[in-house]
């Protein structure tokens, strides 16, 4: 069935609902946003989790120097970050449909 617009519409990939312009095998707006959800929440866990795993080993590894303890808060932030976003994106990709 066309819609108003001339797109066919198309079931989503997890709820059936229809949705016009909807590419084939992909979700509708609510799904992809309780997939999001999903995603970020795994990918926080994840980040904290690594985070801290740094945070252990950077506390025991440098010397208590005032430079050094600069740099080991740069490496935290950096890490909890750029875990954060690999992890989501991974999420995204890997959970069940």
């Amino acid at each position: 069935m066309l819609s108003s617009s001339g797109w066919a519409e198309v079931p989503c990939a997890k709820c059936g609902t229809r949705v016009a312009g909807l590419a084939w095998n992909a979700f509708c707006s609510e799904c992809q946003r309780e997939r999001k959800r999903r995603a970020n929440r795994l990918s926080m866990i994840i980040s904290l989790s690594a985070t801290a795993l740094t945070a252990a080993y950077v506390s025991f590894r440098l010397p208590g120097s005032q430079i050094s303890r600069m740099y080991a808060i740069v490496l935290l932030v950096a890490t909890y970050i750029i875990i954060r976003r690999i992890a989501t994106r991974v999420a995204m990709e890997f959970l069940p449909r």
